[in-house]
């Protein structure tokens, strides 16, 4: 076997390279994601290899930095409906083919797109990992994009823009995404609409294929009971002979101030009141995204957080509530969401107001800051249980900014003081100026 590099090394040349603040510190040499190798094929395609000895499952996960964002103009939903073409047929693999040799060996296979990537994954028996990026490559490469396919999976997705639709918080999530981030791509909605993805066909398909589908656009993650060598060695072989491209330029987008709140309003066929509260935050590699992180632990995730202990166990006054900072590559939303009976929204906006208030002007206490950690910490743990969530949890991270993002992100969050956290609630967190949408019951 070839000598390995080491994990420091890795790390090394990561912190060169990314200048992230959440970077700037050693490596965590209690990660539990240690050791992972990574290596840089000469045509940028980024190889990312966690083994896992003692686990009988290997997951291969393809990741490309292109999202909705990226969407042209008239073509929302282009790169979500992209995905959906991806393991539809080769010309070596025709339709259907793609699917029963994966679950033939007892694997499977999905995908998903979000606004800033797209990624791909077979999980398979570990024996299997070989043929299943072979697989892989083949879709990534060869699709078809066959016009049939294109016009069948449209109606597929008019559906899921139906669902959609009708699920409160998703539909909240979207709305208040394109109130805040007016004229920006993070205001495209991922799925896509009727009247654009009736514009999309095969040759804007194989345009953003040829554009996006790049070897340094894109991030091979492979995890489970797999030789790293050779994970190395048949990466070169099936995707080495591709050619770098330079990507389509990006526009920055700069997270917005707002100076006061706005309320967006629905009625809905809904049995009581859906709302969702947003302040515009930094992305995910800023230096007060952890520091939200944890404001989001404290305020509103589990039954000891403050908006839980005031809304529900003191005053009865939702059935649900729950905040959480969600970070994209430039901006981020922090969202405190509620299911209530319309009646009682005054008196819930007002003491949401209030733990706002608290949080800009008094530290959080070394009690409060303890259990955030603990809880993050345990929930970053039981989430990389499986080599699938171990590939995507790499793979997003790397996307984001570099892999060395996500060995370090339990000593990131352990490094967060009350100060950092009171500082990023005086920046974002403003108790007068965010939007509320609210989903209604109609005629209440």
């Amino acid at each position: 076997m070839k000598p390995r590099l080491p994990i420091y090394l890795l790390a090394l040349v990561s912190l060169l390279i990314l200048h992230s603040a959440a970077l700037a510190m050693p490596v965590d040499p209690d990660s539990p994601l240690l050791p992972i190798e990574m290596r840089v094929l000469p045509n940028g395609l980024r190889v990312i290899v966690k083994e896992i000895p003692s686990y009988p499952i290997a997951t291969v996960n393809v990741w490309v930095d292109v999202g909705a964002k990226d969407d042209p103009e008239g073509l929302s939903g282009l790169a979500h409906f992209f995905e959906h073409l991806m393991f539809k047929g080769t010309p070596s693999r025709p339709r259907g083919q793609i699917a029963y040799e994966v679950e033939s060996v007892g694997g499977y296979l999905n995908a998903m797109t979000s606004l800033d990537y797209t990624t791909y994954f077979i999980v398979v028996p570990s024996e299997y990992a070989a043929l299943a990026m072979e697989i892989q490559a083949d879709a990534l490469r060869n699709s078809l994009f066959e016009q049939a396919e294109i016009d069948m999976e449209r109606t597929v997705i008019h559906e899921e823009i139906r669902l959609r639709r009708d699920n409160p918080q998703t539909y909240l999530v979207d709305m208040l995404l394109q109130y805040i981030f007016p004229g920006t791509p993070y205001a495209r909605p991922v799925i896509g609409t009727f009247e654009e993805l009736a514009n999309v066909n095969r040759q804007e398909m194989l345009d953003f294929h040829a554009a996006y589908y790049v070897p340094n656009n894109m991030v091979l993650v492979v995890s489970g009971n797999v030789d790293a060598d050779e994970i190395f060695v048949q990466a070169e072989k099936l995707y080495g002979d591709m050619s770098a491209k330079a990507l389509p330029p990006r526009p920055y987008v700069a997270v917005p101030q707002l100076e006061s709140i706005t309320t967006l309003e629905e009625e809905r066929n809904v049995n009581q009141s859906y709302i969702l509260i947003g302040h515009p935050a930094p992305g995910t590699n800023a230096r007060d995204a952890a520091a939200l992180t944890m404001a989001g632990v404290i305020l509103g995730q589990g039954r000891v957080s403050r908006l839980y202990r005031a809304l529900i166990e003191e005053e009865h006054l939702v059935n649900d509530i729950s905040a959480a900072y969600n970070g994209f590559s430039d901006i981020g939303l922090f969202g405190i969401s509620a299911m209530l009976e319309p009646e009682n929204l005054d008196r819930v906006i007002e003491i949401i107001r209030d733990e706002l208030v608290k949080l800009q002007t008094e530290p959080v206490t070394e009690a409060e800051l303890s259990r955030a950690k603990t809880l993050a910490r345990s929930s970053l743990a039981f989430s990389n249980q499986s080599s699938a969530n171990v590939a995507m949890f790499l793979g997003q991270r790397e996307i984001y900014g570099g892999v060395m993002n996500a060995v370090n992100q339990i000593a990131i969050l352990e490094n967060i003081t009350a100060e950092d956290i009171m500082r990023a609630a005086q920046t974002y967190l403003d108790p007068d100026a965010y939007v509320l949408g609210h989903l209604r019951p109609e005629g209440r």
